[in-house]
């Protein structure tokens, strides 16, 4: 009598299917970042930024939703959306310089007096409202501060926004540089394990590894940015290459730090093979902040 057990599909072939994924996401996310790199335009990238803080923050809402406060992360998602509209508004007339870090701040301030008023209406228990309050004001720093509002701001800090936009071009660069001179330098070379608490998989010679994949791949920008980087001198590509490697490094680290506490594997699936966005941005919202006050203090 003929079996009809299907077999599992085997490790090899799960590898090669996890694989096709990543690369068709990965082919698909640079062909959108391409097409806004070449309209040039700021509304462009600010609406790609958009879409990316929007879904970010939706997948920090499902990640959280088993730990107490769920209403006061929603709260922190309205402030989001009134913090980038405010924040592309401003930066689209001009006057984003101007006002400083008020956008931000103002949704700081929002968020947490917001979060501690929705709680007064439940009882103490534990540490639970200062959990609610804690993660409200976490998700609005996470992905609409550290990687909108400094990912605007870095384009809009260089003498052009064409400028602006190599300068965006080099930091993902740079990062994703980072993260795959890791993995590489690390898979050949490996011996010592990093942070394996955090992340198994790293290694010491990974890190060190990925620092020379960080500066080629700021070179390389400079190189073809047809000098729309030459106010950039060659030691501030290198001192770059170098502190966003650092920051991408930390920023990967952060959000394993985050799936690991709240016991998940990815914090999405919207992006087949990758995970979800905030596994695609969880280097730059390191990396963004780290790059602007970075080209601040040498005088930019």
């Amino acid at each position: 009598m003929p079996s009809t057990m299907v077999s599992a599909p085997s490790k090899g072939s799960s590898r090669a299917a996890s694989f096709r994924a990543r690369l068709i996401s990965t082919f698909l996310l640079w062909g959108i970042v391409a097409a806004t790199f070449i309209s040039g335009k700021l509304w462009a990238i600010g609406l790609l930024v958009a879409v990316f803080t929007v879904v970010g923050i939706f997948e920090f809402l499902v990640l959280t939703e088993k730990q107490p406060g769920r209403e006061c992360r929603r709260w922190s998602l309205i402030v989001c959306m009134g913090f980038l509209a405010a924040l592309l508004i401003q930066a689209l007339g001009g006057s984003l310089e101007k006002s400083g870090f008020l956008p931000e701040m103002t949704g700081v301030i929002a968020v947490t007096v917001g979060s501690f008023i929705l709680r007064l209406r439940h009882p103490i228990e534990g540490d639970a409202s200062v959990r609610a309050v804690a993660l409200a004001l976490l998700g609005f720093v996470y992905v609409p501060v550290l990687f909108a509002g400094f990912i605007i701001r870095l384009t809009l800090l260089p003498p052009s926004i064409e400028s602006g936009l190599w300068l965006i071009l080099l930091v993902v660069v740079v990062a994703k540089f980072t993260d795959m001179g890791a993995y590489l330098v690390g898979t050949m070379f490996g011996r010592h394990k990093a942070i394996p608490h955090i992340s198994p998989a790293k290694s010491w010679e990974g890190y060190i590894g990925s620092l020379f994949f960080a500066v080629g791949g700021a070179f390389a920008v400079h190189a073809l940015s047809g000098g729309r980087l030459d106010w950039l001198e060659w030691y501030h590509v290198a001192g770059l290459g170098v502190v966003l490697a650092l920051a991408a490094m930390i920023g990967d680290l952060a959000e394993s730090v985050l799936k690991r506490s709240l016991e998940v594997k990815d914090s999405g699936q919207v992006l087949p093979g990758i995970g979800g966005i905030l596994d695609l941005i969880d280097s730059l919202c390191f990396a963004l902040p780290v790059a602007y006050f970075y080209l601040l203090l040498a005088g930019f």
